[in-house]
């Protein structure tokens, strides 16, 4: 919420201020302010002092979210715009996730969809509640820039298995242009979503969401930390799509990937159309599938395992690789 900002002081007239004071059954007085102020101002108590004292512990609270600056969006996956006939939902911009039928065009940061009815239409992240310091009952105000005007609203994170279905979760912000629901993830209440469901044809600019009832500045993460963030749960691999491995004795054939920065989790592998080939002496070789080996989440590097068949008189030998497209550690 918004704190106010116009405060008046009272100006009594130039004689000052009167008071009358009226003698009580019980042997005591009431003083009453009979002063006829040229201004009347305004109190401070103790509503605006907890909202001060709100407003100074949610600063030092971050954007929970990741990858919010929407004109300068993360976009590894590269795509212009997303969207989906046939699966559930999809990831668009890293971190993202949109809904069956939504639309999301890149350039205009736009979200459309042939109905916005029932939630039809919407756009959300996952985190964990852990991670955010989160718990169930817990204020979160957030800041959303959208069709041209700033809204800051604030809720609380709900329960999402107290209702037998997600389009009677209430939401958190309802407006004429869209709403937002955050609430845990149906059956498993260490992951929570924020999500926004446009009503009509919705433009986001920015988002910001913070622990408490107080709504501070959105200051965006330079393009570098908001990157970094983002390829904790994704890394594209962008090196025309060929490495180099080796078959190594008592581990198999590996191709190591020294990522920008350690993924939250052992990441799926997932492979480009043309398949996934090894180049040995003899010519291209076909792998039939890849798994993660011995992964770290405290290294900066994913170790890949092909699964394929190489004579073992080339052990050691430098290979390219083709065929690897990125690393997913997201939910």
């Amino acid at each position: 919420m918004a704190l106010k900002t116009d405060y008046k002081d009272y100006i009594p007239p130039s004689g000052g201020r009167k008071y009358k004071i009226t003698a009580n059954s019980d042997g005591s007085s009431s003083v009453e302010d009979i002063t006829q102020y040229q201004q009347v101002g305004d109190t401070w108590g103790a509503e605006d002092i907890n909202q001060v004292n709100k407003l100074v512990n949610g600063a030092v609270y971050p954007n929970l979210g990741t990858n919010t600056n929407f004109p300068n969006a993360i976009n590894q996956r590269g795509a212009a715009s997303y969207t989906t006939t046939t699966e559930a939902s999809i990831y668009c911009i890293d971190r993202w996730r949109i809904s069956k039928n939504t639309t999301y065009t890149v350039a205009s940061f736009t979200l459309t969809a042939p109905s916005y009815a029932a939630r039809a239409c919407g756009m959300w992240q996952s985190n964990e509640m852990g991670a955010h310091q989160l718990s169930i009952g817990d204020d979160v105000t957030v800041s959303i820039y959208a069709n041209g005007k700033l809204h800051t609203p604030t809720m609380k994170v709900i329960d999402r298995d107290l209702y037998d279905a997600f389009t009677n979760v209430p939401a958190g912000y309802d407006c004429d242009d869209f709403e937002i629901v955050l609430c845990t993830y149906a059956k498993d209440k260490t992951k929570y979503n924020l999500g926004i469901y446009p009503k009509k044809l919705l433009s986001v600019n920015y988002i910001k969401w913070e622990k408490g009832s107080a709504a501070t500045p959105y200051v965006p993460k330079s393009y570098r930390a908001e990157l970094a963030e983002c390829q904790r749960y994704f890394y594209r691999i962008y090196n025309s799509t060929w490495q180099t491995g080796s078959l190594i004795s008592g581990w198999g054939f590996i191709v190591p990937f020294d990522t920008p920065v350690p993924m939250r989790s052992n990441p799926t592998i997932n492979f480009v159309d043309a398949g996934l080939k090894v180049f040995a002496p003899s010519g291209w070789v076909n792998a039939t599938s890849a798994e993660t080996y011995g992964f770290n989440k405290n290294c900066a590097r994913v170790n890949v395992k092909l699964i394929i068949t190489l004579p073992s008189d080339i052990e050691g030998r430098s290979m390219l690789v083709t065929g690897i497209e990125s690393f997913s550690a997201d939910f």
